[in-house]
């Protein structure tokens, strides 16, 4: 796990992202030296997927830089009445550890992105399932692939910013009449986009026979796996620069919670 830094160095965040590096270069060995690995073969791998990494990275850092107006609304929709947004003391963890940052947020950002892409596909193209192409900006440019992912790309993307957010700051809605405090992306976050990616992969498995199905699922890992884990580094690295900020946009106020999960009698309604 990398310390907390506001502004970290070249040298940790080259240690928060290697493993991203690790399987891009992984990629760009085998698709340009033994075989064609994601629809590309021989030198033009070198560039185009180096150049499917950034334009993917570049669109799922997008919603960042409205991550102060995603906190914005939801201070309106959150402060109404008789419920407030909240800070919970010691549930807030910006920094970046292995197993959130390089296993279970990328996958995630994966399974999201598989469930969109069969909606879009089931809503536009009766019958149609995803395949590896689906979600992978092609070698050759296509107006309509590319317009299809990058818009299933920045949907995925600006509803992990929202989760994430909230469950890194620790926010929660602070019910005062009852003072009942429930979470809103410390779960959630987790489980609605593994869930949505078992959906994926069974609709994928249901759709084709096994050797295909896994084809393309490992296709889907590989490419997407890179700038998922780029994407959500950069993402911790701009919590802990912006969390002034963002929770002044948040107007959450911070709320100590006792050892039995209540808060003190001070914040419960006389």
């Amino acid at each position: 796990m990398t310390p907390v830094s506001r502004h970290p160095s070249a040298k940790a965040f080259l240690l928060d992202t290697w493993p991203a590096f690790a399987v891009l270069l992984l990629t760009l060995l085998i698709s340009s030296l033994i075989m064609e690995f994601t629809f590309v073969r021989g030198v033009k791998a070198l560039w185009v997927v180096l150049l499917r990494f950034v334009y993917l990275s570049v669109i799922l850092t997008l919603p960042l830089l409205f991550l102060p107006r995603l906190c914005a609304l939801l201070r309106t929709l959150g402060n109404r009445r008789n419920r407030r947004l909240v800070q919970i003391a010691g549930e807030k963890d910006p920094r970046t550890a292995p197993l959130k940052n390089w296993v279970l947020r990328p996958l995630q950002g994966i399974g999201l992105m598989m469930l969109m892409a069969t909606k879009l596909l089931a809503i536009l193209y009766t019958g149609s399932t995803v395949t590896a192409s689906t979600l992978v900006p092609p070698a050759h440019f296509q107006m309509g692939r590319f317009l299809s992912v990058t818009s299933i790309a920045l949907l995925a993307s600006t509803l992990l910013v929202f989760l994430w957010t909230t469950d890194d700051l620790g926010i929660r809605f602070h019910d005062r009449r009852t003072g009942e405090v429930r979470m809103i992306g410390k779960y959630l976050g987790v489980l609605l986009p593994v869930f949505f990616g078992f959906y994926g992969i069974l609709g994928l498995f249901d759709a084709h026979s096994q050797v295909p199905a896994s084809r393309y699922l490992v296709q889907m890992v590989i490419v997407l796996y890179p700038p998922f884990v780029f994407f959500n580094v950069l993402h911790a690295i701009y919590i802990r620069q912006r969390e002034p900020q963002l929770l002044g946009c948040l107007k959450a106020s911070s709320l100590l919670i006792s050892a039995n999960g209540d808060p003190p009698p001070s914040d419960k309604p006389s």
